[in-house]
């Protein structure tokens, strides 16, 4: 029988080796456990300061490494209804969405990694977001919200952030 201590350290070993996202279920599967668990789990080893991010797509160790490597930060604001067609701009230009980041009144910066570099990568978030009758977290925000993109290169990213401001999703300051 396998000790949640000895399963931990699999999953670790399992996030080290991998370069794309491992999902819950993979490992909830994978280990024939909760999705519960696993979320433990991995709450467990990032208190052991290990740098394990929750994406999207997945769990990623040291996930500085992905992305690509032109990033720029960009201001953005838009309804729930938006959301999609905003995403869908800025992955028609080639660039990917890194994460988004509120800036709220009380508890100071929110941050989540994304990591959509693909149609396929959006089409599962926004299943995700109907499954779970998820919220934008820019909703703290009344849609005010920032992205890190990121692109192989800098036209890219200039590309995507003009078709987003032909749409209006830029906020200037």
């Amino acid at each position: 029988m396998d000790t949640p201590d000895y399963r931990r350290s699999q999953i670790l070993q399992l996030l080290k080796s991998s370069k794309q996202p491992i999902s819950g279920k993979h490992l909830s599967d994978k280990f024939n456990v909760s999705r519960q668990i696993i979320v433990k789990d991995i709450s467990i080893l990032k208190s052991h300061n290990h740098t394990i991010h929750s994406t999207s797509r997945g769990y990623v160790i040291e996930y500085e490494t992905q992305g690509k490597h032109f990033k720029r930060i960009i201001k953005c604001q838009h309804t729930q209804e938006q959301m999609e067609e905003e995403l869908t701009i800025i992955l028609d230009n080639g660039a990917m969405v890194d994460d988004v980041s509120i800036e709220h009144p009380l508890y100071g910066t929110i941050k989540k990694d994304l990591m959509i570099e693909s149609h396929e990568d959006l089409h599962q978030f926004i299943q995700q977001m109907e499954k779970y009758q998820g919220k934008m977290l820019a909703n703290l925000t009344d849609g005010l919200h920032l992205h890190t993109i990121s692109a192989h290169t800098e036209k890219i990213l200039d590309n995507a952030v003009r078709d987003l401001n032909e749409h209006h999703y830029i906020v200037k300051d």
